[in-house]
């Protein structure tokens, strides 16, 4: 009995250690990536949503600052930039993917517009 339990462990070690990188799978491509005219409303909002203003993270108190809107987007660019831009420390998870970051970068140095 003991054998199987150390063979299954054995296996489910092997097996759950196994880890890919997107960004080496798929290399980037600069030109799928659109960094021009970039909104808060028509690219950004959809980028914070999906990698910092989810339930987990910066969502309605959860983990300050909150970003769920315009607003506490703009109010918190600074830590924004330091730590997901410069540092990329954030999203937890692992970087911004690099057309994610460039778009970023590019909205936050045409004066962050909303629409």
């Amino acid at each position: 009995m003991n054998k199987f339990l150390i063979l299954g462990a054995m296996v489910f070690g092997l097996c759950s250690c196994y880890y890919d990188n997107q960004e080496d799978l798929y290399p980037f491509d600069n030109s799928d990536c659109e960094t021009t005219n970039l909104t808060y409303d028509d690219q950004i909002k959809v980028l914070i949503n999906l990698n910092c203003s989810n339930r987990g993270c910066h969502y309605s108190g959860v983990q300050a600052p909150a970003l769920t809107n315009y607003q506490e987007v703009k109010d918190n660019l600074e830590s924004i930039q330091k730590q997901a831009l410069v540092e990329r420390t954030m999203p937890p998870n692992g970087p911004l993917a690099t057309c994610e970051h460039n778009q970023l970068t590019q909205w936050i140095a045409d004066g962050a517009p909303e629409n």
